[in-house]
Order: structure tokens, then sequence, then C-alpha cells
């Protein structure tokens, strides 16, 4: 379990947010607390909270190659299947972490590598020369990954905290999430047994 989390403004400069952003960040070190990474440019701003697994050595996130910067959350179950193609067509790998695996194959097939990645994951790429940003989540969404889009502010995190530590989203509750709420919540009495025996 590692998270991932960024803030990306087109418009405005975000020097002055990183303080903030590294806030956000540790709002989720109860994800991963091997390691925290930063990618910090004028109108970008990428953090990592790593739980160390494969790799211990060379896995640390933010993870460049040429142009493009991953931070990821994830577990791809047929990884060597797609390290294996990749290196069929040139590519060397510098650990034996899936990241590595995804980083480079969306440097390849680029949105493409999606239909290629077996597992739960969800990550973001960032292409440093065309100011490009891809983010993605498994189908099934296991691996949470939040955004939200305010005033040129694209947020995005593998919790809802850090969003909402950032000010620019403020909560708000409306009568039909409440309702939502209410309609999904609890539907035992207090009280009530919550396992079967069977006799």
């Amino acid at each position: 379990m590692c998270a991932i989390c960024g803030w990306i403004n087109e418009k405005e400069r975000l020097n002055e947010k990183q303080e903030t952003f590294k806030q956000m960040l540790d709002l989720m070190s109860c994800r991963g607390k091997d390691n925290t990474g930063y990618h910090f440019e004028e109108h970008v701003l990428l953090g990592h909270k790593r739980l160390a697994i494969i790799d211990l050595e060379k896995g640390n996130q933010p993870m460049y190659y040429k142009d493009y910067v991953i931070v990821y959350n994830g577990e791809i179950y047929n990884t060597e299947e797609v390290r294996n193609e990749l290196i069929q067509k040139g590519y060397k790998f510098d650990t034996t972490c899936d990241t590595e695996v995804v980083l480079k194959g969306y440097a390849e097939f680029k949105e493409e590598i999606l239909q290629k990645l077996e597992g739960i994951f969800g990550f973001c790429v960032y292409n440093r020369e065309t100011k490009e940003v891809f983010l993605a989540r498994d189908r099934f969404g296991i691996k949470p990954l939040y955004y939200s889009l305010k005033n040129n502010n694209f947020l995005f995190a593998s919790m809802i905290r850090p969003i909402l530590k950032s000010e620019v989203v403020r909560p708000y509750l409306s009568k039909e999430s409440l309702g939502e709420i209410l309609a999904l919540g609890p539907s035992k009495k207090q009280g009530s047994r919550n396992f079967y025996r069977h006799k």
C-alpha cells in the first residue's frame, strides 16, 4: 500500500503551495512510511508515500524516464509479461519494480498501456516536455484515486483528506448526498447478530 498525490495548475505558479502540498501528502503517511518523494515544478507538484515491498533500494518515487515522471500505487500481476514485451522493443530496466514497467510501458504505448495491465493500480504520468498529465486507476477502483478540477486547479490523491487540505475544495453535503448516505447506511438494527450459526 502506497499513496500518491498531485496538484497541477497550468495558469498559476504553485511555488508558494509546496509546504501545503507536503502537509497534504503527510496526511497519507499511514499508507506508506518507508519513503517520501516529491517532484516540484512551477505548475506541477507530485508526491509519493512508499510502503517498500519490492526492490527496496531502487524503487523510490517519483520515478523518471526521459521526459516522463510517474507516481504510482499498485500491483501489476502480469509485470514480467509486459516487461518482456518492452525488452523485446529495446527497453532496459534498472529495477525489479512494476513501477518502472508501467512508466516505460506508458512511454511506449501511451494510454494503450491500460489494455495490457492486469492488476490493481492508481498512477499519474507527467510529461515534462509536453506538460501533459495522464491519470488512471484499475477498472474496479480497488486502488483508490480521487480527483477534483476547480478554478484551474487539478488535484488528485489516494485519499480525500489531502484534497480538502488544499483548501481549493470545500466539503459540502447536499440533500441528495445525505439521502444517498442514509439509503446506503447500516441495514441491521443495533444489537443484531452479524454472524450465522448453522445447527
